[in-house]
């Protein structure tokens, strides 16, 4: 940390939490003689175990803190390896795991992820961001930020002082204090209606203790006590609950919740949200409400989604993490979108250094951002009365995840999300899976209302060779050409799984299905007869199930809960 900083930088960010120091790093390899500073309200290290939620990493932003970033070597030391999400679904009174259908996987996938300690990962980022030369002005609280046409300027207080700075370039990293969305009148609001509460308990805790005694459960992994190292997902109508493993010791738990099914005041409190986990999660609540003393911290967080107009400027302003839009928790994609915005920035900044005009660039970055935010949007708003449902979910995993590995991860392991020229020539199969997953969303809400029953039992350990190899392809390294025609092959396995999932759901129609093996539009799939024809649903050149079932969606019926589940 420095004591007095300079009057001038090339860059100004303010908030050293997760997203501003990455992004520090990320500008110093790639301009070593940028001149940096790093303003945080925060004096001294970040606490261990209680200090942040978004502790877990997926496979996009565990190869940007890795890769990019260079923290591979402090991941590996000091931080808990992931063995992947896990699903445990609604059974009854959710009082015994054992008759909850799971799906995980049964070993480490081959793609590791990690599960952060946000203190320890910060204050490790913090010394390698001081060791690399860049000036963090901890303490530091900004009290006005101020747009210009050369240079931006923004004024602090500093143990008492006042400070006053100018930068060519201002990011805001300041998450949901928002210096530049609300001076810029940024602000936007989506229709995802979600809070939040959580918990940090010493100790940890094994969720496959409430397994050990079911030899059926016990199989479905490759070896025991896998399970903990997981982002475990209890998932219930309108609702889930995490549980993370820190490397700390202590485990995080989380209630995630629609605020229209279950009320922010039901969890807002500790007390408040023991009664609501006595009532949702037993199991769970017994183990809290016996260990209450070794409870570290309570934290709620009230409507926490929301979107942002506009992410980056020609002008040489940009948001980055909280400060510009949130999402939702569920399949951990706070850290991706650190990444791409880190990413998109430190892009404009070196076309800016290189005496570039950015203004195509911040236009086309700040296009892909908020179309990939609005996508990804469609996996939650209006979705959460459904998370119970094994079945819906499992068609909903699968597909989510296809879009996350095949599109999302796979363009910026491979380097190329800020190429506009690539991004231009491959926009068409990316909006083909975007725009099939929205299609999709809308017709799991059908197929819950038409078919909600809960199963029990059973657990899916294993992805299907399609959805197995969108995974296994962000380890192989793709030219240009392979990888925009992965891109067109990653399209086709989506329509595929549409159409699987259409005649998997139509079945809930009854005598109003389509005929069997018809030939359906992928595009227009939804379970109201009185839409089909409008919509196209039944061309002469769609796609058959058949044809489906021998094309990359292949194997995807082994994902119904008819094959593996048991009713109710």
């Amino acid at each position: 940390m420095i004591a007095e900083p300079k009057q001038r930088y090339d860059v100004a960010i303010l908030g050293g939490g997760l997203a501003g120091l990455t992004l520090g790093l990320q500008l110093r390899k790639a301009l070593p003689d940028l001149s940096i500073v790093i303003a945080e309200k925060r004096q001294g290290p970040a606490p261990e175990a209680a200090f942040k939620v978004g502790e877990s990493t997926v496979e996009l932003s565990y190869h940007y803190f890795g890769d990019v970033v260079g923290m591979q070597d402090h991941l590996e030391k000091d931080q808990v390896p992931k063995c992947g999400l896990r699903f445990f679904f609604k059974a009854g009174d959710n009082s015994d795991l054992t008759q909850r259908v799971e799906i995980g996987p049964a070993r480490f996938p081959p793609h590791f992820t990690y599960q952060l300690d946000r203190g320890r990962f910060e204050n490790e980022l913090a010394r390698r961001v001081v060791a690399a030369g860049i000036d963090v002005l901890d303490g530091c609280r900004v009290q006005d930020v101020e747009v210009g046409d050369e240079v931006h300027s923004f004024t602090a207080t500093r143990e008492g002082s006042e400070l006053s700075m100018t930068a060519r370039w201002l990011v805001d990293a300041s998450g949901r204090a928002f210096l530049l969305k609300r001076k810029l009148g940024l602000e936007e609001q989506n229709g995802h209606n979600v809070n939040s509460a959580w918990l940090r308990l010493a100790g940890g805790f094994d969720i496959e203790e409430w397994l050990r005694d079911d030899p059926e459960c016990m199989a479905r992994m490759t070896e025991p006590g896998l399970r903990k190292f997981s982002t475990n997902h209890l998932c219930g109508p309108g609702y889930w609950v995490w549980l993370i493993p820190l490397s700390s010791g202590p485990i995080s738990i989380g209630i995630v919740a629609d605020a229209t099914i279950h009320p922010f005041e039901q969890m807002n409190t500790l007390d408040a949200a023991l009664d609501w986990l006595a009532e949702h999660e037993p199991q769970l609540a017994a183990v809290l409400e016996g260990r209450r003393d070794q409870v570290e911290d309570f934290l709620k967080v009230e409507n926490f989604s929301y979107g942002c107009k506009q992410v980056f400027s020609s002008e040489r302003w940009c948001l980055t993490g909280e400060a510009g839009a949130f999402l939702d928790p569920f399949y951990s994609p706070g850290s991706d979108y650190i990444a791409m915005a880190n990413t998109f920035i430190t892009d404009l900044i070196q076309r800016d250094s290189a005496g570039e005009d950015i203004g195509k660039a911040a236009q086309a970055h700040n296009e892909l951002f908020l179309s990939a935010y609005s996508t990804h949007l469609a996996f939650y708003e209006g979705q959460y009365p459904f998370w119970g449902n094994a079945q819906v979910m499992a068609a909903k995993i699968c597909t989510n995840n296809i879009l996350s590995w095949g599109v999302n991860a796979l363009l910026f392991i491979n380097g190329k999300l800020a190429d506009i020229d690539f991004m231009a020539s491959v926009r068409k199969d990316v909006d083909r899976v975007w725009s099939l997953n929205t299609r999709l969303e809308a017709l799991y809400r059908e197929w819950h209302k038409l078919d909600p029953r809960e199963w029990h039992r059973g657990g899916l350990m294993t992805l299907f060779p399609g959805m197995r190899q969108r995974q296994a392809d962000l380890l192989a390294g793709f030219t240009d050409q392979q990888l925009a025609a992965q891109l067109a092959q990653n399209a086709d396995l989506m329509e595929g799984c549409a159409v699987l999932i259409f005649d998997q759901a139509a079945k809930s129609l009854g005598d109003a299905a389509p005929p069997p093996n018809a030939r359906i539009n992928p595009y227009a799939v939804s379970l109201n007869p009185d839409r089909w024809e409008a919509a196209g649903l039944l061309p002469d050149s769609g796609l058959s199930a058949d044809e489906a079932r021998q094309g990359p969606a292949g194997g995807l019926e082994t994902w119904w809960m008819d094959v593996f589940g048991q009713p109710v």
